[in-house]
């Protein structure tokens, strides 16, 4: 017997710290309603969970957010019954105009009430809104989207006209289209160098050519950043755009880029809007031969014409260096022997070449190649000596061609303008509705001219005339911005009543359009909520604790506890009996 180390009573101990445990975990667990309640409980459960959370929370809201979207599918819807039934009323009036038993003042009566019918749809047009989103204005019409064609015709440049010579680079048309308006332009850029030095000719087609326009209010700014195959680059930053009120033309005429297009060509173009076309062309430059050069000019030696004479060859004008050349016709050559110095002129005006320390004689030969320009001279005959040189040479240009990139044809700037709704709990899980432009003039029932052009049963165009006056207000003020159609005669009215026949056909198919997006997400709804709740289920399986199951576990552990409570009182007893032998 020993009684330094009680080994049962360690034993024991041991056993009730266990079932202790035991039993303060079955308590967190009944008092939580979770089988894990940290990561030590399940950790692969625990991490499967929460995927599983994360999944059910993003359906539980992708449920609302396609709610929410039937909720703004029935305020457009609701506005539009309203248009219809103005358009209904417009239609009986148009009716009643055409009957020859009305006068012209009871015509008059009648145009009074289509004006005010249709200025009140131009109104829920522009006002209705969810979530202060506007919904019928066209704000929400399909893609905006500027396309630019990139063309492979290769453009010819006089090397000797390239700092004035206009040609395109890579973006040729450019259009938008937006709903029923497509405008075109072209860009046209200048062949020569910025003031900077900054050559359009040859762009380099690793780097990020783009020119971008945007629309401010009455105004337009445009922005470019380029870089060219020497390195030299070229900002512009927000630089305003001229406007010709005579012609109603924006123009840009700055740093070698110059482009137009019409104030009509633009009447689509939202404010703050930005036009971006991608610049990515490959430019060469060339060579250009200066032909038509005289021979055996004459050799001028102290004051005398002797019997040396020069010949000039391999005459040649650098592409890169062609500003230099602006508006040239010909250039001269003089040797000066008092200062030793040769130089090259052009005739017009142009700027002066020159190479230093020269001296010719007989059988010498010089050859120049300074500044883009460069020819040989030759010198012959018997007299040799230090004299003047001059001669006059015409330019015959050749051309080069700025080669642009492969065909093809991408979008430069998109804008999405339709509304998406996010119905799923992941990424690329969405719904995107467009709801078209259904303000009157959209509408085809009002506009800005004398004359409407509208489509009859027979699919024939015909035109409608339109009040003499702007009797028809965008619905919020009470200017006057459209024109009405004209009831004030049989043959308008009987054509009035086919332009709101249309007019119906164009609100009942959006109505259309709604309602099947709205039945759409109901079906979304289902399918959502159906998936969520499995989904829970799934997820308490792992995570919610069995509440009998765990109190069978406490209860066991309460038992075990007690009874090794007792069992370490008898153990702590057995070193008494050693007593019992010292007795």
């Amino acid at each position: 017997m020993i009684i330094n180390n009680n080994i049962p009573a360690l034993n024991t101990h041991r056993q009730m710290g266990i079932n202790q445990g035991n039993m303060q975990s079955a308590m967190e667990k009944l008092s939580s309603g979770l089988r894990i309640n940290r990561a030590g409980d399940d950790a692969a459960g625990l991490a499967i969970s929460e995927k599983m959370r994360a999944q059910i929370n993003g359906l539980d809201q992708a449920s609302r957010n396609a709610q929410d979207g039937i909720s703004m599918i029935q305020t457009a819807e609701g506005a539009l019954d309203e248009t219809h039934s103005i358009l209904q009323r417009m239609r009986e009036l148009a009716t009643q105009a055409a009957n020859d038993t009305n006068v012209d003042v009871d015509r008059a009566e009648i145009q009074k009430e289509m004006n005010q019918l249709t200025s009140e749809i131009n109104r829920i047009g522009n006002t209705t809104e969810f979530n202060t989103r506007t919904l019928m204005d066209g704000s929400l019409a399909s893609d905006f989207e500027v396309t630019a064609a990139v063309t492979t015709d290769p453009t010819t440049v006089d090397v000797t006209k390239a700092i004035s010579q206009s040609f395109t680079v890579g973006a040729e048309p450019v259009s938008w289209d937006s709903g029923a308006a497509q405008a075109d332009f072209g860009i046209s850029i200048a062949g020569g160098e910025a003031s900077n030095g900054f050559d359009f000719a040859d762009l380099d087609a690793a780097e990020t050519n783009q020119l971008s326009i945007t629309r401010d209010g009455s105004s337009f700014t445009i922005d470019f950043q380029g870089t060219d195959a020497n390195g030299e680059t070229l900002t512009i930053n927000a630089d305003q755009m001229a406007f010709d009120a005579s012609t109603g033309t924006y123009s840009y005429d700055n740093q070698g880029i110059s482009f137009s297009f019409t104030e009509a060509d633009v009447a689509d173009w939202e404010d703050a809007e930005a036009v971006t076309i991608n610049l990515n062309t490959i430019g060469t430059d060339a060579t250009g031969t200066v032909n038509s050069v005289p021979e055996n000019v004459a050799l001028t030696i102290g004051g005398t014409t002797g019997d040396a004479a020069a010949t000039v060859s391999d005459v040649t004008v650098d592409g890169t260096s062609s500003a230099i050349l602006d508006g040239a016709d010909e250039f001269s050559f003089d040797w000066d022997e008092d200062t030793s110095t040769f130089t090259a002129t052009l005739s017009a005006g142009g700027t002066a070449v020159s190479t230093t320390a020269f001296s010719l004689a007989a059988g010498e030969t010089l050859n120049y190649n300074e500044n883009g320009i460069s020819f040989t001279f030759e010198a012959t005959g018997d007299t040799a000596g230090d004299g003047t040189i001059a001669g006059t040479f015409a330019l015959e240009t050749a051309t080069t061609q700025v080669t642009t990139a492969p065909t093809t044809t991408t979008p430069a700037v998109t804008e999405d303008r339709s509304v998406t709704f996010q119905i799923g709990a992941n990424q690329n899980q969405s719904l995107s509705l467009s709801i078209s432009d259904m303000r009157s003039q959209a509408l085809g029932i009002s506009g800005t001219g004398n004359t409407l052009s509208f489509v009859n049963r027979n699919g024939d165009t015909e035109t409608i005339n339109l009040t003499s006056t702007d009797d028809v207000t965008n619905g919020t003020n009470n200017t006057g911005v459209e024109r009405a159609l004209d009831v004030s005669s049989f043959e308008n009215a009987t054509k009035a009543i086919t332009v709101l026949n249309n007019a119906i056909e164009s609100v009942s198919a959006e109505r259309s359009k709604l309602g099947a997006t709205q039945n759409r997400l109901e079906h979304t709804i289902a399918n959502l909520d159906n998936s969520s709740e499995n989904l829970q289920a799934a997820e308490s399986r792992i995570r919610d604790v069995d509440m009998a199951a765990e109190m069978m576990e406490m209860t066991r552990a309460n038992i075990l506890s007690q009874a090794s409570q007792s069992m370490l009182a008898q153990a702590n007893q057995q070193p008494q009996s050693v007593l019992q032998l010292l007795g």
